[in-house]
């Protein structure tokens, strides 16, 4: 009789964990897949085309992935099936060159799948990374390795290198035969229902679907699209990407789904407005347009005539202190000046500040400076009588829109605070050093609102902001600023006033505002059901956030849909 051998593999054995790449692991900052293709068609001619000739590339490109398929298509092998004929058509080495170059560009990881991975390789389980795919390990391997996905030891199977497919079921059996395991040992994740979860569940293996869903407005995003250049789903996949490079909350899709389209697109209008005026530079006043003073310096390459600067002033520091020190800083930083077209941006005013820069200016013998903002409080008042300005949002444009949309005004508290969160310090003065004029800040962070973890927020905030233009940039979507601010980002601003989704109320949770009587009090508070009306009434910045957040979920979401 043979001895007994204590295995301890046979009771505990190590486990296989394999996962999908696409939309599993990694996700495109263009969004789908077939985004690629829009952006090859951008670049797949020698000389400019029209949009119709790019929309039949992309759907030539699309008719021959089809009709080339098999378990071990190749890229090679679809463009060789592809039919498409135009004199200025690159060649087809070149056509697969750029596609590539656009894959490599676009994939970027999920931080949750990251971490997940990570903990399940330093418990000594296998890991596996398996993809139904025209792009081979040559291509992957080296992403997923520069992304922290793939660590030595690692497995990497692509159908097109083996010529078999998860799809059928013959890549599964492929790996389970080449590395030795078994089946009931195997646990296997992915987005695909069909070939990531019913076929290796028949096969015997352990599967889980894994899905990364739009949010809400990404959603929204997506529809708002020609037939060629899907921007929309371009601007969402970037918000979902960049969410999905760190922990997901409620603030982040926030910042990547309201705020961030509107300040971009915003900044880049404004550019391309002043340029056409042939303003020279473009002063961002300090604190409120510090975010998009950041988004400026990002954009300005494609401006060079233009120059930003960042203008520290306040109502305080106009309104008090000597003009000497006042006029000195403008002049040193070229606010004040006879040659230059200069301007100021700002995300709200009601013209005072302006009004009072432009009469130091002037009584000093410089010239008046031109305005943009955000939006101006009201035609009506002294202070914008003869200014000379530009308003996204000003009392003729909401008159003449939407119910939603003159809605926007009254809302003016989350756009002048929490829309431009920063740390910047207020401007109080300016002082004489001896060599330069230098802005004094105030050492008191006396601040309109409250919001605990404000740091960590900005923080973020800023990463994810520069990310967003870097992005916007490199898909050229900045081409479509007056379709994105006119066609989602004002209506999903305007929306949010109206009918808020409860999941970017919970971003306002703990976020305060101060009251002139009552001291800081939430902006929203989801205590509605819980108190009568007559406290609700003094208890919350925004009542009607705070009923919406409140309801149950049915009932806010059958609002939401029937609205």
């Amino acid at each position: 009789m043979a001895a007994w051998i204590y295995d301890p593999n046979r009771y505990n054995p190590i486990m296989t964990y394999s996962f999908d790449i696409f939309d599993t692991c990694l996700v495109r900052k263009c969004g789908e897949a077939k985004n690629v293709f829009d952006l090859l068609a951008e670049r797949a001619f020698a000389k400019p085309v029209s949009s119709e000739t790019k929309r039949v590339f992309v759907s030539a490109r699309i008719e021959a992935e089809a009709k080339s398929y098999s378990e071990s298509q190749k890229l090679a092998d679809i463009y060789s099936a592809l039919s498409f004929e135009h004199p200025d058509l690159l060649p087809k080495d070149k056509l697969i060159e750029i596609e590539l170059s656009i894959e490599r560009d676009m994939l970027c990881p999920i931080h949750n799948m990251t971490i997940f991975i990570d903990s399940l390789r330093c418990t000594g389980n296998k890991i596996l990374f398996i993809s139904d795919m025209y792009l081979g390990a040559s291509f992957l391997q080296p992403i997923l390795r520069e992304t922290g996905l793939l660590k030595e030891g690692d497995g990497l199977y692509v159908s097109c290198d083996v010529g078999a497919t998860k799809s059928s079921g013959k890549l599964f059996e492929y790996i389970r035969q080449k590395e030795g395991i078994s089946y009931r040992n195997w646990h296997h994740y992915g987005d695909n229902k069909q070939s990531d979860m019913q076929v290796p569940k028949k096969l015997g293996i352990h599967s889980h679907l894994v899905s990364h869903d739009y949010t809400p407005y990404q959603l929204s995003m997506r529809l708002q699209s020609p037939l060629f250049y899907q921007w929309g789903g371009m601007l969402a996949g970037i918000s979902r990407s960049i969410t999905l490079q760190s922990e997901r909350s409620a603030h982040k899709d926030f910042v990547l789904d309201i705020i961030a389209p509107l300040f971009v697109s915003f900044v880049y209008r404004v550019m391309a407005h002043a340029q056409s005026k042939g303003i020279q530079t473009l002063y961002f006043c300090a604190r409120d347009a510090y975010p998009l003073y950041r988004i400026a310096c990002k954009i300005q390459a494609l401006f060079p005539n233009i120059a930003v600067n960042y203008l520290y002033v306040s109502r305080t520091s106009l309104y008090e202190g000597d003009a000497t020190s006042k006029i000195g800083y403008f002049r040193q930083i070229g606010l004040a000046s006879n040659r230059a077209k200069n301007a100021i941006v700002d995300v709200r005013s009601s013209g005072k500040t302006l009004q009072v820069l432009n009469e130091l200016l002037t009584a000093n013998g410089f010239s008046s400076v031109y305005g943009y903002f955000f939006e101006v409080c009201s035609k009506s008042t002294e202070q914008l009588q003869g200014l000379d300005y530009y308003a996204d949002l000003d009392d003729l444009y909401i008159q003449n829109q939407s119910t939603a949309l003159r809605k926007l005004p009254s809302n003016w508290y989350m756009y002048e605070l929490y829309f431009p969160l920063n740390t910047q310090k207020r401007t109080i003065g300016y002082e004489y050093d001896g060599k330069e004029y230098r802005p004094v800040l105030d050492t008191e962070d006396k601040k309109e609102y409250r919001l605990a973890n404000l740091q960590e927020c900005v923080e973020w905030r800023n990463w994810a902001l520069d990310r967003y233009t870097e992005d916007i940039m490199h898909l050229r979507l900045y081409e479509y600023a007056d379709e994105i601010f006119s066609m989602y980002a004002l209506p999903q601003l305007a929306e949010f006033f109206l009918f808020p989704d409860k999941h970017y109320l919970e971003a306002l949770r703990e976020f305060y505002g101060l009251h002139p009587d009552r001291g800081y009090i939430p902006y929203v508070d989801n205590s509605l059901l819980r108190l009568p009306l007559n406290v609700l009434k003094h208890r919350t910045m925004w009542k009607r956030g705070t009923i919406f957040y409140s309801l149950p979920n049915w009932l806010s979401k059958f609002l939401y849909r029937n609205k």
